[in-house]
């Protein structure tokens, strides 16, 4: 069994050869490797890759993102998200994942964090007893339409039977979108733009300045320009996470209060049915009740299923919609960090629905 660990600086080549070999197993798709080289953050001595082999075939995988906090002190600190895992199935249960994590503990020098994780992912980390809870945010998740074929991913059998009633649940709630009133009239005027322009720039900056990872103009316009999805036609790949779609699309709506001047910046994810809304800044309380607006309007609009908000900003604007989705249910966020991290994390931590790698999926 063979182990090996590559630095930003040498991924590149050794993955080339992996998409030359049609069988070769892929532990980074070429969309996430034209991220990866392209991470404000990152440095080419950074280890993103560690990848277990035996006879010539990748048995298993771990890949890290790195990235900045900034420390009690304002200082940033750079450390690395457990990003992606996986170990071929009739391999699990060995310990393989528990080796790679602790090489990556090791060369990260315990430096790391992680985030959505799988409830797989989460007992390696929890065996460890080196990772500790610093964010739990309240989230909810809202169904405006009945997907349950799709969630379920299923294509034969009961998945007909679930197929049908979505049609169905979907065809009386489609009327329903149709004559749905909001209360009040657009108190600002919305309108998208093809990126962060300076003026909400500055306001993204103002309003970034509490947040642990600070995420600037810089690292919002590389995840724009290097997303991990695309709804493009591109090679089949043997590799286990998203990287192809129906549908992908990133969209940037521009608030502006009508009477008074003040801004707002919304960032918007689809994602086949999936709306998702990583990062919003506004410099005035009023427009996010216009947000959660445009949220329900780009949901009956797309055809999208499902939004889930975690930020309370968000969340309460949110409530004056309940009426009209199918369901809504709990759905937090939960951070955790290595110990070795805990005594530089400030006491206040202001976290955004986007932080970990969300931002380059939905």
């Amino acid at each position: 069994m063979d182990i090996r660990v590559y630095t930003l600086g040498e991924l590149e080549p050794h993955l080339h050869i992996l998409y030359s070999r049609p069988e070769a197993l892929v532990p980074v798709s070429p969309l996430r490797l034209r991220s990866y080289l392209e991470n404000p953050r990152a440095r080419p001595d950074d280890p993103v890759l560690f990848e277990m082999s035996q006879n010539d075939q990748v048995i298993a995988y771990r890949t890290l993102l790195p990235d900045w906090f900034y420390d009690r002190h304002g200082q940033p600190r750079r450390f690395a998200w457990l990003s992606g895992n996986w170990v071929q199935p009739d391999m699990r249960r060995q310990g393989l994942s528990t080796r790679l994590l602790e090489m990556a503990e090791e060369h990260w020098q315990g430096r790391l964090m992680y985030t959505n994780y799988a409830p797989e992912s989460k007992a390696v980390y929890d065996r460890t007893g080196h990772f500790e809870l610093i964010a739990s945010r309240e989230g909810k998740r809202y169904y405006l339409r009945a997907a349950a074929e799709d969630l379920r991913s299923l294509r034969s059998g009961p998945g007909k039977v679930l197929g049908f009633t979505d049609n169905v649940i979907n065809r009386i709630q489609e009327r329903r979108l149709r004559r749905y009133k909001f209360s009040t009239a657009p108190a600002c005027q919305v309108e998208c733009v093809e990126g962060f322009i300076s003026q909400l720039s500055e306001l993204v900056k103002k309003l970034q300045q509490d947040a642990l990872f600070r995420r600037d103009r810089e690292i919002f316009e590389w995840a724009l320009k290097y997303p991990w999805v695309t709804e493009q036609a591109c090679d089949t790949l043997h590799y286990h996470f998203s990287y192809q779609a129906n549908r992908f699309e990133n969209r940037l709506l521009q608030f502006t209060v009508t009477d008074g001047g003040k801004n707002g910046i919304l960032w918007l994810i689809i994602h086949n049915n999936t709306l998702s809304a990583p990062y919003f800044f506004a410099g005035d309380p009023g427009i996010y009740t216009c947000m959660a607006d445009t949220l329900l309007r780009t949901m009956i609009e797309t055809g999208c299923t499902h939004v889930t908000i975690r930020n309370p900003k968000l969340l309460a604007p949110m409530q004056a919609h309940s009426s009209i989705f199918l369901m809504v249910r709990k759905m937090p966020q939960l951070i955790f960090a290595h110990q070795s991290l805990i005594d530089q994390l400030p006491e206040e931590r202001v976290i955004h629905d986007g932080d970990g790698d969300v931002m380059f999926t939905g």
